[in-house]
């Protein structure tokens, strides 16, 4: 009878062997038909998402200690934050309360993978399936962001990640590096994760950080709030002077939220895919170069067309291999003659970081003006979510070239000289317009237009007769300096920043500089910048309609078409307009 009876139970435990066996193997069957539809694609770990959402994005792992866990929650809370706090399969087995914690103060959950020496695709399927599952039925909760939580991207993750339909997600800045596992202070810290150049986050960048990491559990939160008091706040804009109540007004709609990876990506309006695919751009707007360069007498007749000048731009000083008379011909008004009332125009020149644009953007938005921005494109690929904010708010863009090489520049001797040769100044030239393509290039402005001009202002605003051939030649339409440079990255005062913005735009009279191009910068170094103009705009919108002080703000692009030329004299004012 025992002997029955055992083998009744070798009878079951075989079956259920079988059964799981053939559960894995139906299983592995089924991520290969996912393998096979995947089609060998491979998720890369995302350092920031593609959005113009003004948020930024937190992450979190290391869920294995209340305190610091709870001191996360409870500072995020308190300030109406969210983020991702992922998850792994020995964290569902160990720290079920922590997880609960997450989920009753309302956070998202994602999915951390641990990589297993000898995983293959099958195992990370197997692996997301799980964690997904315990998630499902334990918490209510579902998601499809994950993060590898430790070592070298592996390939089996991304291709399993690709396949199950999930998101892979990195950082942008990773808080979490060994060496500062016992740092003490905040202050210590700070230096060491941004450098001297890093003002503030990026919009759209991944954040991550863990709750259980330093030795000294009180630092997790005290770097957070650092992170986010020194790198987050500083991109809301604060007007100078304002009340108590109007500075709240400002920071509230100028500021960046703090939200998690599911929130960013469920506002889907914000979102858009980089690079942009440059072969479902309309022929306008894809990258052109002359089949037929422009050479000799028709070079300089397309000069004399295309060149807004400059009024420090002249026979000595930054203008390289033309003729004294063909120097003398050249535009150096640095206006758009063809207005025909009080209009000025609003240029910001190179790149800066999500505070200092930002704080340009809420001033122009604040008076309802538009700019054009001459942006420098090598780094843009670390940022584009910030440049397609621009085109996005109304503005249009131009390019600076890509590595702000100047055509021309004075040697000891006083004499112009050459920085690049015609094949690298070429080379610059088109590649920043690809790169702003890449970014902006199917983005329209309210108006119906492209917000991509082919519009270039060079560096130091010195040109040559070698850089203008490959500007035009490389499709650009029109070589745009302007009447006159703040100089905003060198000013003592914001005093001196409001008059140079003043005279810049009025005559001695006080009546409107008609065309005027003001060169600003969108810089860290010009940081008066926004605060000057809003000032400066401020006191324009307090005159009366049809003061001969006050001006309107055009766009560039929409003067500066196909037919305009700048060798045309001035044009006269409107019937009805006086200049008093």
């Amino acid at each position: 009878m025992r002997n029955r009876n055992a083998l009744r139970i070798l009878i079951g435990v075989f079956c259920l062997l079988s059964l799981c066996v053939g559960m894995k193997e139906a299983a592995a069957a089924d991520y290969q038909e996912l393998r096979a539809a995947n089609g060998g694609r491979i998720a890369q770990a995302q350092r920031f998402i593609a959005t113009v959402k003004p948020a930024v994005i937190f992450t979190f792992g290391g869920l294995s200690k209340q305190e610091p866990l709870d001191e996360i929650l409870n500072e995020m809370a308190a300030r109406g934050m969210r983020g991702t706090f992922f998850v792994t399969e020995r964290e569902i087995q160990r720290n079920g309360d922590n997880i609960a914690r997450i989920v009753a103060a309302g956070q998202d959950l994602g999915i951390g993978l641990r990589p297993e020496e000898g995983a293959d695709f099958d195992a990370y399927c197997a692996q997301i399936e799980r964690i997904q599952t315990a998630l499902r039925t334990r918490w209510g909760v579902e998601t499809n962001i994950v993060r590898q939580m430790s070592g070298a991207d592996e390939e089996a993750i991304g291709e399993a990640v690709s396949a199950m339909g999930c998101v892979l997600v990195g950082q942008g800045l990773n808080v979490v590096q060994s060496k500062h596992k016992d740092a003490q202070t905040a202050e210590e810290l700070m230096p060491q994760l941004f450098g001297r150049w890093t003002t503030s986050l990026n919009r759209g960048e991944i954040v991550y950080l863990r709750t259980d990491f330093y030795t000294r559990s009180a630092l997790t939160g005290e770097i957070f709030r650092a992170i986010i008091a020194e790198k987050l706040d500083n991109i809301a804009y604060a007007a100078p002077g304002a009340s108590n109540a109007q500075l709240r007004q400002d920071r509230q709609e100028s500021g960046y939220t703090v939200a998690s990876v599911q929130d960013v990506l469920a506002d889907t309006a914000a979102l858009y895919t980089y690079p942009v695919d440059m072969d479902a751009l309309p022929e306008e707007m894809r990258p052109y170069v002359r089949a037929e360069k422009l050479e000799g007498s028709a070079l300089m007749k397309e000069f004399f067309k295309r060149y807004v000048g400059a009024p420090e731009v002249g026979e000595t000083d930054r203008m390289l291999d033309f003729s004294r008379v063909e120097m003398r011909q050249a535009d150096r008004t640095g206006i758009v003659k063809t207005v025909a009332d009080n209009t000025i125009f609003l240029s910001f020149d190179d790149w800066g970081s999500d505070d200092s644009i930002n704080h340009i953007l809420y001033v122009l938005r604040k008076h309802k003006v538009q700019g054009t921005f001459f942006v420098i494109t090598w780094n843009i690929h670390n940022n584009p979510n910030l440049l397609r904010a621009i085109a996005a708010e109304g503005h249009e863009i131009g390019s600076h070239t890509d590595g702000h090489k100047p055509m021309t520049i004075q040697d000891e001797k006083g004499r112009q000289i050459p920085v690049q040769n015609p094949e690298e100044y070429n080379e610059d030239v088109r590649s920043s317009y690809e790169k702003l393509a890449a970014t902006v290039g199917d983005m329209k402005l309210p108006s119906g237009r492209y917000a991509l001009t082919r519009l270039l202002r060079p560096p130091t605003l010195a040109v040559s007769r070698m850089g203008v051939a490959a500007i035009l030649n490389n499709g650009f339409t029109y070589v745009v300096n302007g009447s006159g440079s703040t100089e905003d990255y060198s000013t003592v005062s914001m005093e001196s920043l409001v008059g140079i913005l003043h005279n810049l735009t009025h005559e001695e009279d006080g009546s409107v500089k008609r065309g005027a191009i003001l060169v600003m910068h969108m810089s860290a170094t010009s940081m008066r910048t926004s605060k000057a103009l809003d000032m400066l705009l401020t006191a324009n919108e307090s005159l009366p309609e049809g003061h001969p002080g006050k001006f309107k703000v055009g766009l560039l692009g929409d003067y500066l078409t196909g037919d305009y030329d700048q060798s045309m004299k001035q044009v006269k004012p409107a019937a009805g307009y006086h200049l008093h």
